[in-house]
């Protein structure tokens, strides 16, 4: 049975051809991905129906018991109850009154039916209740007992509203497919690689993310997770889902087999690490300042963003993590767990615009830049996600991690030689400039070198969307592109094995290299004197800092209520 792909519709092909629709979807997603970026959420507080007498009492007590935190309203003060009781026989409640803690003050007085916008890293309105009581004396801090009857209205912050910025300008639309949506307008990425995990395609990651200069191109290792052996054989497919053109040179399925209970990765040379015992870290510090062990221990989605509100004159970010190191390693596997920033692909994508109607003049020229000039003009730039440790007081560069797009996450593995390193705690540093990564998880492994066996795959089959066998274009390194002009151009390859490699447990990567470039409509005046400074090390790492709190400046001066609507 063939599988079938997850994604039947595919909303790029709606945008694609309306220009000026991409535009303003363009801008309104990148204010959605401010707010996801700094943690901004939205919520409502809706109207809660008063009842009378002896409902009203049980109504107080059910928020007690619901443990939700009390805010009362008199003479414009805000103040919070806690631990209320309700005399139902005096109809009066009573509790501690206090100042509200930093986590549930709001910066604008809150008012019945109305949304306010809110940081999730800093305060917490969810579970709140705000009882508005008639004028009169004014509270006083400490015990006080309220006559039940004072009680104006109730305005409970409704779990279900609060609303990203995202839904709230785009309603029912569902995640997927928003997400596609993103890609297609604020997108510079890849092709895009599915995965038959024997009963549908399943997407899987981008190939050769970052390549855009034919003479600049790496051998790229994308992992697999996801793909099954279906009686010998193994299924994928490549796809151009935007406005580029992608040429594809290599295409190879490395299988790896390892022991039970063990992780495989392959490093940025295609070597195989086993991973058998990952530890995490008991110490992060932000930038030197901020101590945060909350992200980079599991692989939950709360990623350190290098975002840190900081000055400095690079716009370069890190974070330094501590582990716990056995006295007799000597080495060491570090894994990653990381993607790009859609913020990163917006931002490229506001510099290639400055070049106006010159842009795919300069592209074409680019394509003669050598791979050297393109590497130090990246490396300069802070694009890589830099790794270092720490030995004997000094930072030695490890190595220097090439982009993997932002789309999924990947799982990047790392030899570490700790030869040098005679403590017993090890420091290791990601640095890279301002919001052009997302690191999700870091672990390191002590295990030791361990058994596997690989075999490589070319393709036995590789069939186009137009009925053309391309399989031969992508057997080998060999300069013969498979190119994919249009959106919507695919190509379905098959993989046969009939190893009997003895293992517990298979891992699957795909071996590519290739490189695409970009179909773009700018127009305008170049404003070469400006450009000119793009050749300078870190102008686009500041760049990208200044062009964020730009837009974000100009996010904020906006009314929330009208954001929402």
């Amino acid at each position: 049975m063939r599988p079938k792909k997850v994604m039947n519709f595919n909303p790029l092909l709606l945008f694609q051809s309306h220009k000026g629709v991409r535009s303003f979807l363009s801008i309104l997603l990148t204010i959605a991905f401010l707010n996801l970026a700094t943690g901004c959420s939205y919520y409502k507080v809706r109207s809660e129906p008063i009842q009378s007498g002896q409902e009203l009492a049980e109504q107080i007590k059910a928020f007690n018991d619901a443990d939700k935190y009390i805010v009362l309203h008199k003479n414009n003060a805000t103040l919070h109850l806690a631990n209320p009781i309700v005399n139902e026989d005096n109809m009066e409640f009573s509790g501690t009154i206090s100042l509200l803690s930093e986590e549930h003050k709001s910066d604008k007085p809150i008012e019945i039916n109305k949304s306010y916008r809110y940081n999730r890293n800093k305060t917490n309105p969810m579970n709140q209740v705000h009882i508005f009581l008639k004028p009169g004396e004014s509270l006083s801090l400490g015990n006080a007992v309220i006559p039940i009857n004072d009680i104006q209205k109730i305005g409970i912050v409704n779990n279900n509203g609060g609303l990203s910025f995202i839904n709230a300008a785009l309603g029912t639309v569902g995640v997927f497919v928003l997400l596609l949506v993103v890609v297609a307008l604020t997108k510079s990425s890849c092709p895009f690689v599915y995965v038959s995990n024997g009963n549908e395609f399943v997407f899987a990651g981008e190939l050769y993310p970052g390549n855009i200069i034919k003479n600049a191109q790496e051998t790229d290792y994308l992992p697999l997770p996801a793909l099954q052996n279906n009686q010998g054989q193994y299924n994928i497919q490549i796809t151009n889902e935007l406005l580029e053109i992608q040429h594809t040179d290599l295409a190879q399925l490395m299988v790896v087999s390892h022991p039970k209970n063990t992780k495989a990765l392959a490093d940025k040379n295609g070597r195989i690490l086993i991973y058998q015992d990952l530890q995490s870290p008991i110490h992060a510090v932000q930038d030197g300042k901020i101590n945060n062990l909350q992200q980079g221990v599991a692989k939950d989605g709360v990623s350190f963003m290098f975002d840190t509100p900081i000055n400095t004159t690079d716009s370069k970010r890190n974070v330094v993590f501590t582990f716990n190191k056995p006295a007799n390693a000597t080495d060491a596997k570090l894994l990653i767990t990381a993607k790009n920033s859609l913020w990163l692909d917006y931002v490229f994508g506001k510099f290639n615009k400055k070049f106006g109607s010159y842009y795919n003049t300069f592209q074409e020229k680019q394509q003669g830049t050598s791979k050297a000039e393109a590497l130090k003009w990246k490396q300069e730039q802070n694009i890589p996600l830099t790794v270092s440790i720490k030995s004997n007081g000094i930072w030695k560069e490890v190595e220097k991690l090439a982009s993997v797009g932002p789309l999924s996450d990947r799982d990047l593995g790392i030899k570490l030689d700790l030869s040098t390193i005679n403590t017993d705690l090890i420091e290791v540093k990601l640095e890279t400039g301002y919001m052009f990564w997302e690191v999700d998880y870091i672990g390191i492994d002590y295990s030791g070198e361990l058994p596997y066996e690989t075999e490589l795959l070319a393709p036995a089959k590789a069939v186009t969307n137009t009925g053309q066998d391309v399989a031969n274009l992508l057997k080998s390194r060999d300069g013969q592109y498979l190119t994919q002009e249009q959106v919507g151009d695919k190509v379905d390859i098959i993989y046969r094995t009939s190893s009997t490699m003895n293992a517990s447990e298979y891992s699957y990567f795909l071996k590519n290299r290739g490189y695409y470039t970009y179909v773009r409509d700018y127009d305008g005046i170049p404003d070469f004197t400006e450009l000119q400074k793009f050749r300078d090390v870190n102008t686009f790492t500041r760049f990208s800092e200044n062009e964020y709190h730009r837009v974000l400046k100009a996010f904020q001066s906006k009314d929330e209520n009208y954001v929402v609507q």
